[in-house]
């Protein structure tokens, strides 16, 4: 329908109308095209300007509607006509239409990774390609972003997949659980009724209502609970999926149009684009909130007009709008790799100009790579019958696990420098405490370990199961240093991940001295004495360990250590007469608290200051090690001045100066470990050594350097 222009067929302009483009012969929707043009450009322009669309990730979720509702509507077709689902020809369809360009992607970024990219990002990298190319990539995704070792990690070139997992995860699951529903309608119903269109379109219709619902609930629940899993996990999207599903199994070919049809579209239209401006990272997604773009998906495919100028769904059906639909895909996979790798190529690529350049190659790379290579694959005879498009995605699929493995594995080889090690007199912290000797401090044999296999120590700790993790319930307790037999004390570590860092050196150090070591650490958990609203199992078994070390006559010191940055906290539950210096703070009092709390049971407290923050003000994005990878001819560009090190309220670094007159509390300095407090310069690199695995941790190699240091410093206390 035309603005001013009345066909046989079109409806009245003045009311809604249900129309049927199945009586017109007319499958397919133009408009569908326009809107996976929309969903692609809201996740390219959030990826290249997140601080103007904050919202944008919300297009992930119009492509889960759209997808939901084009194959269950050929599922239903399907089913309806033969009584069954064809699982393998549905599959053989799928991979057709999606493996080529996406293994072609994961390939060309494998090989770019390790030419593009530094090489603390290539083990990450080749972990989430073999994750992509097998479509877990959500998973593992939703593993990390719980995991507190991995929240300096660098977002690697693939990790877009994780939408594409859940979506294959979504093609995967929907039928087989169709194909079984009416396989048992089937026995059920043999001999009584035939499984006509009727009875599959209900059987279709409760199943999905139910999983939908389910979902649903699901979602709002978990991330209620733990949104940064929430986002990526599948159970918490299968109910936008079936919201697609659900309009093609109620409404089939029909679709709203008219002057109210085409308002509805609009307004939907108006949904999508308020929660792209609206919503930002800090919002609850996706949940209650995700409602708002799939419901204006589901608007915009139901309702619409075609008048000239007006129509909604003209509008998505010009042809800008369906041939970036037609290369939507493609777009979704390449912008990705250029977003991460471009920064990396030239400096200049978050320039505006460069940036709209970069989108502008990515839709000609796009569209070629649509039109020459994933079409003409499509339809290739070769692989039309359905075992052989099921034995081409398998091998594909190795060719690229393969490439991913093996180019990373040749090429971290080179990277090993066989002069150096820990054992020399100018490793690590010894450059610093022997300035005449070791010149310049930062080294001039090479790096040791790689900046590669610095950056994994977060993933590969010394002691990995010494750490509690920051949701775990409970008191969790390692032992290390000598043997229980053996020993003539023990003594207690409390804090957070910066606390477990120095695990390498505390356990030499008890054994050195005949004594257990008890490992009372949590992840992102600070060493405080207060409760946080709601759940909270850091608080709680903080105040547990509390007593278990102030009643254990066998723990004769604690050590007590913690990252600069942490939350505020209320006031501590534990009632101790704090000395003058803390003030009205309460966080302040609650991180002082377990301190004056074992003093007053004749306790050693030893104190770690809070180490330096490398990287702050002036790229918290960089990691060090990755600093330091693509600045080998220049380490002096990695360093930091003294005082942007320091970031936080420092309050354990603070308590020196509180409980100065406390016999039994000793503080332990950790600043002119790294740093040279004369230059107020902190060092990225010392003697070979990369002083920090991410921003905030000493590496491995540096804290074993500074042992016999610490040794020394803890000696009174022990």
């Amino acid at each position: 329908m035309r603005t001013r222009t009345r066909t046989p067929d079109a409806p009245p302009a003045s009311a809604a109308t249900v129309q049927d483009r199945g009586s017109r012969g007319a499958a397919f929707q133009p408009e569908i095209q326009g809107l996976r043009a929309l969903a692609v450009l809201l996740v390219v322009i959030y990826h290249f300007w997140p601080g103007r669309l904050s919202g944008g990730y919300v297009g992930v979720d119009v492509f889960f509607v759209i997808s939901g509702y084009l194959i269950t509507a050929h599922l239903f077709k399907e089913a309806a006509t033969r009584g069954a689902v064809r699982l393998g020809r549905f599959w053989a369809r799928r991979i057709r239409r999606l493996l080529p360009l996406s293994l072609l992607v994961l390939l060309l970024t494998a090989v770019l990774t390790v030419l593009v990219m530094p090489s603390t990002e290539w083990s990450a990298a080749r972990r989430q390609i073999i994750a992509s190319t097998l479509y877990v990539q959500n998973w593992i995704l939703a593993e990390d972003s719980v995991d507190y070792s991995k929240l300096d990690q660098g977002a690697t070139a693939v990790q877009h997949f994780w939408s594409l997992s859940v979506e294959e995860q979504f093609y995967v699951l929907w039928p087989l659980l169709l194909a079984l529903v009416l396989a048992v309608a089937a026995l059920i119903l043999k001999g009584r009724e035939k499984l006509a269109e009727p009875t599959v379109r209900r059987l279709f219709l409760w199943t999905l209502g139910l999983l939908a619902a389910a979902s649903l609930v699901f979602s709002i629940w978990y991330t209620a609970q733990d949104q940064a899993q929430a986002y990526f996990v599948t159970p918490t999207r299968i109910w936008e999926f079936a919201a697609g599903g659900l309009l093609a199994l109620i409404m089939g070919s029909r679709q709203f149009t008219g002057a109210w049809g085409n308002l509805l579209g609009w307004l939907g239209l108006a949904m999508v684009l308020a929660s792209a401006v609206l919503y930002d990272d800090q919002t609850p997604f996706p949940g209650w909130t995700a409602l708002l773009p799939v419901l204006g998906t589901v608007l915009m495919i139901l309702c619409g007009g075609k008048q000239q100028g007006t129509g909604m769904h003209w509008w998505m059906s010009l042809r800008p709008a369906t041939k970036l639909g037609d290369w939507s895909y493609a777009i979704y996979l390449w912008h990705w790799p250029v977003v991460v790798m471009a920064p990396h190529v030239h400096e200049g690529a978050e320039r505006l100009p460069v940036q709209v350049l970069l989108i502008g190659g990515i839709i000609v790379i796009s569209a070629l790579s649509t039109e020459y290579f994933e079409k003409p694959l499509r339809y290739a005879k070769i692989i039309l019958p359905t075992w052989r498009s099921l034995a081409a995605a398998a091998a594909g699929m190795a060719v690229v696990v393969s490439t991913a493995y093996w180019t990373v594995e040749q090429e971290e080889q080179g990277f090993h420098e066989p002069g150096l090690s820990e054992d020399h007199p100018c490793y690590g912290y010894r450059a610093l405490e022997n300035p005449q000797e070791c010149t310049p401090p930062e080294g001039d044999m090479g790096l040791y370990p790689s900046p590669a296999e610095v950056a994994q120590q977060p993933q590969e700790p010394v002691y990995p199961d010494c750490q509690a993790e920051a949701e775990e319930a409970g008191l969790h307790e390692c032992w290390l240093g000598v043997e229980e037999e053996d020993a003539e004390g023990t003594i207690a570590v409390f804090g957070d991940s910066h606390a477990t860092m120095w695990l390498p050196a505390l356990d030499e150090i008890a054994q050195q001295e005949n004594q257990q070591l008890l490992v009372m650490t949590r992840s992102a958990c600070s060493p405080r004495a207060s409760l946080s609203e709601g759940e909270d199992p850091c608080g709680e078994a903080n105040l547990e360990i509390l007593d278990r070390v102030a009643e254990d006559e066998e723990i004769d010191t604690v050590v007590v250590a913690g990252s600069q940055k942490h939350s505020e906290f209320g006031d501590p539950e534990e009632e101790v007469d704090l000395p003058e210096g803390v003030g009205d703070s309460s966080t302040g009092a609650s991180m002082l608290t377990p301190i004056q709390y074992w003093l007053d049971a004749d306790k050693e407290v030893v104190v770690f200051g809070e180490v330096p923050r490398m990287n702050e003000e002036r790229n918290e994005d960089e990691t060090l090690p990755e600093c330091v990878d693509v600045n080998r001819d220049d380490l002096t560009a990695c360093h930091d001045d003294l005082e942007d090190t320091r970031v936080g309220d420092r309050w354990l670094t603070q308590s020196e100066e509180i409980f100065a007159d406390e016999q039994n509390y000793h503080f332990v300095g950790t600043e002119d470990l790294v740093c040279d407090e004369d230059e107020e310069t902190c060092y990225a690199v010392l003697g070979g050594a990369i002083t920090y695995n991410d921003n905030s941790h000493l590496s491995q190699g540096l804290v074993r350097s500074v042992t016999d240091e610490i040794h020394e410093r803890m000696e009174p206390a022990l």
